[in-house]
């Protein structure tokens, strides 16, 4: 970075070892604050660098304050410093754009300028971002701001599993095998999308405060054994205690090489102690190649027969004689699970633990040692020199077998090159007799960045041995930006995700101010990355919410409108005699109590004019019956008296008099009689 950037000095500056940045991405980091005193070495405050020791001059202390508050790619605010590694700086810092805090990495400036590490960085970040996992420290982000690479990782607050080692010394069995069923689940998850850690130790596995494992660090250590920062001819680079044989030996990783790091891993816990110990790096990596891993109960009598078999079966020199996959690994771990004591969880452990800085011993350090010559590889150099004394014989043979060779076509069939890696494929190619070509690289959904797709010939295709193949390497899944759709119409953010290559799920739901079929919101948020054809889900607006009619029977008219009014509602009065509700009251509402209705719709008020008035009718000379039913028909409620010593057939006298004004649910009188 430019002087005048507002970071008080460059980047360039920040050179220094990698130790153990990881463990520190918490917020109880102990670099980011004093620790109490204790009777092992302690250092409060930040620890000053010192060179090839680690440590922190009090220049180094000054640089690291001088960039406190500056922001890096226009929204990482820098908080405070956490941790100094061989590969850059970690500060805890804040994302502005989503309100967060974040594990903010700045990559030392002389890999800007390795196009074997950028590339791998690249590579790998993308596929680290991939993974989606509660045991796996999330990778949010990464780029390169002001000529410095720089990562963003999910910030742990809790401990690391190398702070509880050095406070407790070791754990009991049934919190080692809490801890390792995580970090199998994390691994297992890396290891389905094709990405193998490669530096699995205590340093990268971090106990979060409710408890639980996340796995730091996917993708970081293979770029960096890939840089030429680290690389050197012969070497091999990675964290000595944990290395695989087939490590040491120069060989590639994979799954299994994950397993054995563990299974080192597991033992230390169990015992306090890693199993290979020497004076140099080479006598530990080479102990790891001619030693069996001991069984922790030689140390730890706690540890169970069941756990001495899963942690040898785990370690075991040759990777085809490991579990074949870290579901296997689990399912044996919790086969020997069955026999072991409780102990108090482990989130409860490193909440106890004080927050205190140790002097960090040299099996934190990765570091890099000369490749041993497998017997492979002495098999190789073998054939090589039988090869160049073959050449030789060739040579002196004469034209005979060359004209045998180079005049006579020869046919032969591509090899499979899928899901190799580049080199490997070439390697394959060049042992098949065909020269090849790298095309440019293409989106894979299933086969990972860096590996082979197809060759052009396909595979299995007869063909001319010299025929140039073309290989096509994997680019990885194709990653898109999300659009914003927020408050477009359905139909237009429909159109605008599908554009950009994603599928569409809809929600719905209830909005005051949204308009009705607009999007509320989308998730993923607008801006972040999705591999192609992955669905983005948005919430669309219904409107507001519809409103439920209250109860307004027998209360005065008045109140009854001005309560729908309040509640968004239109309404309309109209009136009808009631007998039962008293005059200005409302008999009932159209539509009736406790239905859903939008707001502004018209709600009808059926408000009551009192009983009817009439002329009461004339009943005399009817008979009873009669007289009864036609009165009941104008809703009055008829008394009927028998007047003594007469027949009571027909109606004599009535009360009220025909033609007086009687009411609705009045009471009147016939008088029967008749002879």
């Amino acid at each position: 970075m430019r002087p005048d950037s507002g970071w008080g000095m460059p980047v360039a500056s920040w050179r220094v070892r990698w130790r153990s940045a990881p463990a520190c991405w918490r917020h109880d980091c102990p670099r980011s604050r004093p620790a109490p005193p204790r009777k092992r070495p302690v250092h409060a405050g930040p620890r000053p660098y010192n060179g090839p020791e680690g440590r922190l001059t009090s220049g180094r202390r000054a640089t690291f304050v001088s960039v406190i508050e500056s922001t890096v790619d226009g929204r990482y605010q820098i908080i405070t410093h956490v941790a100094s590694g061989g590969m850059g700086q970690v500060f805890r810092a804040h994302d502005a754009v989503l309100d967060r805090e974040v594990a903010l990495k700045l990559l030392h400036p002389q890999f800007a300028g390795d196009h074997g590490f950028v590339d791998r960085f690249r590579r790998e970040a993308r596929a680290a971002a991939v993974l989606n996992h509660p045991n796996v420290v999330g990778v949010y982000d990464w780029g390169l701001s002001e000529g410095t690479y720089f990562m963003v990782m999910e910030f742990v607050r809790g401990q690391s599993l190398r702070a509880l080692l050095s406070e407790y010394g070791r754990l009991e069995p049934a919190q080692v095998a809490e801890v390792t069923l995580q970090v199998l689940a994390a691994l297992e998850h890396a290891h389905g999308h094709g990405i193998v850690h490669r530096d699995i130790k205590p340093e990268n596995i971090l106990i979060a405060e409710d408890g639980t494992v996340k796995v730091a660090d996917f993708g970081l250590a293979r770029a960096f054994a890939d840089s030429h920062v680290s690389q050197t001819e012969g070497t091999v680079t990675g964290t000595v205690q944990y290395l695989a044989p087939e490590q040491v030996h120069g060989e590639p990783a994979d799954p299994r090489t994950d397993l054995y790091a563990l299974g080192v891993v597991m033992f230390e816990l169990l015992t306090g102690q890693p199993p290979y110990s020497g004076e140099t790096s080479v006598a530990i990596a080479y102990r790891h190649l001619s030693d069996r891993v001991p069984p922790p109960s030689q140390l730890a009598p706690a540890a169970t027969e069941g756990l001495d078999a899963v942690v040898q079966h785990a370690t075991e020199k040759d990777r085809a004689h490991r579990p074949a996959s870290a579901r296997a690994f689990r399912d044996e771990l919790l086969h020997a699970m069955g026999t072991l004591p409780s102990a108090i969880p482990v989130a409860v452990l490193a909440a106890q633990a004080p927050v205190v800085e140790l002097v960090p011993e040299e099996r934190a350090a990765t570091v890099t040692i000369p490749r041993a010559l497998s017997p492979r590889a002495r098999r190789r150099r073998l054939v090589r020199r039988l090869g160049v004394l073959a050449a030789a014989l060739v040579v002196l043979a004469g034209g005979g077998w060359a004209a045998w060779v180079y005049a006579i076509p020869h046919y032969s069939h591509v090899p499979s090159t899928e899901r190799m890696t580049v080199l490997s494929a070439e390697s394959a190619l060049r042992a098949a007799g065909y020269p090849f070509t790298v095309g440019d690289a293409m989106f894979s959904h299933s086969i990972p960045a860096g590996q082979v797709v197809r060759t052009n010939p396909p595979q299995g295709t007869r063909a001319r041995t010299r025929t140039r193949v073309t290989i096509i390497p994997s680019k990885g899944p194709d990653f898109r930006k999300i659009p914003t759709v927020i408050r477009f119409p359905l139909a237009q953010a429909t159109t605008r995700l599908k554009s950009a290559g994603f599928t569409v799920k809809v929600l719905r739901r209830y909005d005051e101010t949204v308009p009705k079929v607009s999007v509320i919101e989308q998730n993923p948020s607008a801006g972040h990355e999705l591999e192609r054809g992955q669905a983005v889900t948005v919430v669309v607006s219904l409107g507001p919410a519809p409103v439920k009619i209250p109860d307004l029977t027998s209360q005065p008219v008045g109140a009854a409108s001005t309560t729908l009014t309040n509640m968004g509602l239109q309404p309309v009065v109209i009136e009808e005699f009631s007998v039962t509700v008293p005059k200005g009251d409302v008999i009932r509402t159209e539509p009736g109590p406790g239905t859903e209705v939008a707001k502004d719709s018209p709600v009808t008020l059926v408000a009551s004019k009192g009983p009817q008035a009439f002329p009461m009718p004339d009943v005399s000379n009817q008979t009873r019956q009669h007289a009864v039913q036609l009165l009941e028909t104008y809703g009055l409620v008829v008394d009927v008296i028998t007047i003594p010593q007469t027949t009571g057939t027909i109606v004599v006298l009535q009360l009220p008099a025909p033609g007086s004004i009687v009411h609705q649910g009045d009471h009147v009188r016939i008088y029967l009689g008749g002879f």
